[in-house]
């Protein structure tokens, strides 16, 4: 991953795009964790998410893929387990809160170095 052409708000940016497309994949599994034959889904990781848009200005979401669980499977053919799911999402919603955090406090930085602030 080359970094030395992105800068910090374009980092954060991504980040966030990415940790909002693997919510959305948790909370997506979780809506079908009854649904007979459904495979649970997950998000590319975000190393390959940053070389897949480190040269485009607009933001795409990242690639949805099919995951196996490492707990379980259903005999419906389900591998959603809930638990796991409920793990993930408080594992990407403080991973959210933290990088927004960090995008927060360095617009201040630039706005208090510019005088702005």
């Amino acid at each position: 991953m080359n970094l030395d052409n992105i800068n910090l708000f374009q980092l954060a940016s991504r980040r966030l795009q990415w940790l909002s497309d693997r919510q959305k994949a948790v909370s997506e599994n979780i809506a079908n964790a009854d649904s007979a034959g459904y495979r649970a889904r997950g998000v590319e990781d975000f190393d390959s998410y940053l070389e897949r848009t480190e040269s485009s200005d607009v933001l795409p979401h990242a690639e949805a893929l099919e995951v196996e669980s490492s707990w379980a499977e259903s005999l419906s053919g389900n591998n959603v387990v809930l638990e796991e799911q409920i793990l993930q999402a408080a594992n990407t919603s403080g991973q959210y809160k933290l990088a927004s955090n960090l995008y927060r406090k360095a617009h201040e930085m630039v706005l208090a170095v510019s005088g702005s602030g």
